[in-house]
């Protein structure tokens, strides 16, 4: 063989290790930068879930909040509407036509009893009785518990008395 040649194949094998070790330093690499960059997307599409269901949660939470409080303003409103028309019909009620008593016998106290009848009191005769009475709207028409109390101490003939205070006295008392 000659030198030129000798030269050529010499040059030829290095220049193929050279491709060789290159090849193999290029798959090296290329696998790390894989890697890496499946790594960084898999931190990027997790934190990115993440921060969107947080996102997506707050934005429930939120709108439950605004729909509870619709809901509660409304029960509110009905509430207090029903509450206002129980309050009316109470003081309307001994002016409807099916009032048993005499309207002007019925005396407006509120609590814990809505009204006192003084049944023949207007009709100049005799007090024929004094009667309790309790209006109810509700549903349920349920006494509270005071309102039970009164109605159980009266039906187990409780005594009941008349008391006469003169306010002389007790402007006269220094305060």
């Amino acid at each position: 063989m000659d030198s030129i040649t000798a030269v050529l194949l010499i040059a030829s094998l290095v220049l193929g290790a050279g491709l060789v070790v290159i090849a193999f330093r290029y798959a090296s690499l290329a696998g790390g930068t894989e890697s890496r960059a499946r790594q960084m997307f898999e931190e990027w599409k997790s934190s990115t879930l993440e921060h969107e269901a947080a996102s997506r949660a707050d934005l429930i939470n939120r709108e439950w909040v605004l729909d509870r409080e619709k809901a509660s303003r409304a029960e509110a409103v009905k509430q207090s509407g029903a509450t206002i028309r129980g309050n009316v019909t109470q003081h309307l009620l001994p002016y409807f036509p099916d009032f048993p008593w005499n309207p002007r016998d019925t005396r407006f106290i509120g609590t814990p009893i809505d009204l006192i009848v003084f049944s023949g009191l207007s009709e100049d005769k005799e007090l024929d009785g004094i009667i309790f009475v309790e209006v109810k709207s509700g549903k349920t028409g349920a006494l509270s518990e005071s309102q039970k109390k009164v109605k159980r101490y009266l039906e187990n003939g409780g005594r009941i008395t008349f008391s006469q205070i003169h306010t002389g006295n007790l402007t006269d008392t220094p305060i």
